[in-house]
């Protein structure tokens, strides 16, 4: 029997023909055609922030439009009544858009999750005052009670108990209301407080976010065993009211319940965080992945241990730049994107973009791309000074020019990727894979390859597939076709994987079951004009239901047929 993509190879369309790779990559830059358009298809996601300027489902829908795949939600300033409106109005908004295009459109959503953050105390004039802190003059950090709401410019009140413990030379950072951190170096350590030097001023008003850099966290309160209690939860809706976000056990209950995609750790320095993280997550939220926040020179140094043990990392380069020299930044970057490319886990990096685009933009997001990053955070500013200029000023209209032309950069800077630079992870490639689904994972890239394939579609159930394959750098996008919600939305924080939720009803054979997906698929790569008549494309599926894994591999050519229900019976 022949399907309607089973086509005769004398009808197959001649494969166009494209000049081998350069032999290295000065000579690939050397002959880079500048005029040559941006790639088709987006393979690295965009990841932008959700909050209260942006609440509307009908402006979250824009920025769906617009190119966003991941929505961050930023659980530290909210009360959990108005994070549960902040999702329904995700869900909305990823429903409303779905109808529009006929098919579920799978967006990920990752929640902050905070452990109690040391801050200052009050300010002396109320909780409206501000003050300045003027660079090098000296200011004293107190634990004493007394200070905790009559601060001044002299001297300010630090909940920190083990404040004193603390060395000379120790800087501290304190978020400050104007742009930048305020730096704070160690001159001298009393009995109750430190007297420091200004190194770099600001202005800050009441309960001040502090960070005290090059000093291990406490993170006893992530290691509590308190598996049933924080795991025991039912959906916010039901429960809003009652729950708090007073610690880390309660906000990931509550993530639990309202079936996030992942949790972002902060500031993690050691495994063993990450490992607490699992164990509060356990049976009910086993598959949340776990991203690591690396914001210290000490998380960077475990870099290897927490990789291992965490489902992929985040970098504020911002924040990280706080505790190790700026001029080394660029080279954290790129070891970073190397280490999670290795290990075929996720690696996402915070940048910003303005109304403006400014060259120096563009080329930060086309070298995050070049490096390898599997999903860019996207700053979006609602406050624009424009808004003072010009009442009609619509900023929400102007985020969405910054993330559509956020995606034109990423398309252009994916086109003048040097593909033996990223194809094939040599040491995966010629290392023995004794897991039979990594063999067919390679085997599948390998054929692509030599095949000129356009696209490798798999059917998968966990995901685990389709992230084998996009670990050995396939030159061309994975579709994975999967029945399971959340792996559709989890598979955006892999790089040039595009997820298809297929919810049609199971088919009793197999067979024929498997047709009807591959059909989906075909259909979403046509829309999305991946694949057109003729073109070769890899299947990766399983020979049976209920196998385990994929163990079929087989190249199949595009119809331009219309498709057609087949029964498996008559075939």
């Amino acid at each position: 029997m022949a399907l309607p993509w089973h086509i005769p190879l004398d009808s197959v369309r001649k494969s166009k023909i494209t000049s081998p790779p350069q032999p290295s990559l000065f000579k690939h830059y050397c002959n880079i055609d500048i005029h040559q358009s941006p790639c088709e298809e987006l393979q690295i996601g965009l990841m932008c922030d959700i909050g209260v300027k942006n609440r509307e489902p009908a402006t979250i829908q824009r920025l769906i439009a617009s190119g966003m795949t991941v929505a961050r939600l930023d659980m530290r300033d909210l009360e959990p009544e108005a994070c549960a409106q902040l999702i329904q109005s995700i869900r909305q908004a990823v429903y409303n858009y779905s109808a529009e295009l006929e098919y579920v459109y799978p967006l990920a959503i990752i929640v902050d999750v905070r452990s109690p953050a040391i801050v200052t105390g009050d300010l002396k004039g109320g909780p409206k005052t501000i003050v300045d802190i003027i660079p090098y003059n000296t200011i004293r950090l107190t634990t004493d009670p007394s200070w905790r709401e009559c601060g001044t410019d002299d001297c300010l009140y630090v909940g920190y108990e083990y404040l004193t413990d603390l060395h000379p030379e120790d800087v501290i950072f304190i978020d400050s209301l104007s742009p930048g951190k305020i730096k704070l170096v160690i001159t001298d350590v009393g009995d109750d407080s430190v007297d420091c030097s200004i190194a770099v001023g600001g202005t800050i008003g009441g309960k001040m976010t502090v960070r005290i850099a090059h000093t291990p966290q406490d993170i006893a309160q992530i290691e509590r065993t308190a598996k049933a209690e924080s795991t025991d939860s039912v959906p916010c809706s039901e429960t809003s009211n009652e729950i708090s976000f007073d610690d880390m056990e309660h906000q990931i209950a509550w993530a639990i319940g309202t079936d996030v995609d992942a949790v972002l750790v902060p500031n993690a320095e050691y495994a063993r965080e990450i490992n607490g993280v699992r164990s509060i997550l356990w049976e009910k939220g086993k598959h949340i992945l776990i991203i690591a926040c690396i914001d210290t020179v000490l998380g960077f140094d475990h870099i290897d241990e927490i990789l291992a043990a965490a489902d992929g990392i985040y970098v504020d380069r911002c924040v990280l730049s706080t505790d190790l020299p700026i001029e080394k930044i660029f080279i954290a970057q790129k070891i970073l994107s190397a280490k999670c490319n290795e290990v075929g886990k996720p690696c996402i990096f915070k940048a910003v973009i303005n109304e403006q685009i400014p060259t120096l933009c563009v080329s930060d997001i086309a070298n995050l791309v070049i490096d390898g990053a599997d999903v860019i955070s996207l700053e979006l500013h609602y406050d624009s000074p424009l808004k003072k200029l010009s009442p009609s000023f619509d900023s929400v209209k102007m985020a969405e020019h910054c993330l559509a032309a956020a995606g034109v950069i990423c398309r252009h800077a994916e086109r003048t990727i040097w593909q033996p630079y990223i194809y094939g992870n040599t040491e995966l490639m010629q290392s023995p894979l004794e897991e039979p689904t990594k063999a067919i994972s390679i085997n599948a890239v390998e054929l692509a390859l030599r095949a000129c394939a356009v696209v490798i579609i798999c059917l998968t159930n966990s995901g685990r597939t389709a992230k084998l394959i996009a670990h050995a750098k396939p030159h061309c996008p994975i579709v994975a076709v999967t029945r399971a919600c959340h792996t559709a939305r989890q598979l955006r924080f892999w790089r040039g994987v595009r997820s298809l939720h297929y919810f049609e009803v199971a088919k009793s054979n197999w067979t024929a079951e498997v047709d009807s997906r591959v059909r989906a698929a075909l259909d979403y790569c046509k829309i999305k004009r991946i694949l057109r008549t003729g073109d070769a494309y890899v299947l990766v599926t399983g020979s049976r239901r209920g196998v385990g894994y994929c163990d079929s591999v087989r190249l199949l050519y595009a119809s331009a047929r219309n498709t057609v229900d087949v029964d498996p019976l008559n075939g």
